[in-house]
């Protein structure tokens, strides 16, 4: 299955996804590193603010795709990175 097919597949099965909220495109990253099972992973760790998440990217291919399936899930808007879905708590292992 493409990217493009996984990410519209995966929000029509998410009630009220919205575009421009991080958690629903963190929910389709997170579904994605399972189906594709990739190497990168997400932590959550419970703080005094509020639930906070991080990612762990295990190689530049990943972090390509990772960020394809950003794109598609915002229909290409440029404010959406990697950076910026997860607060710049991203944790590049290559």
């Amino acid at each position: 299955m493409s990217i493009t097919e996984f990410v519209r597949m995966t929000i029509s099965e998410m009630n009220g996804f919205d575009k421009d909220h991080k958690e629903g495109i963190q929910q389709i990253i997170a579904k994605a590193i399972e189906v594709y099972q990739l190497k990168s992973y997400e932590e959550v760790e419970d703080t005094h603010e509020g639930r906070v998440r991080f990612i762990y990217i295990d190689s530049m291919m990943e972090e390509n795709m990772l960020a394809k399936i950003i794109d598609v899930s915002t229909e290409g808007d440029p404010d959406w990175t990697i950076e910026s879905v997860y607060d710049s708590r991203v944790i590049r292992e290559y």
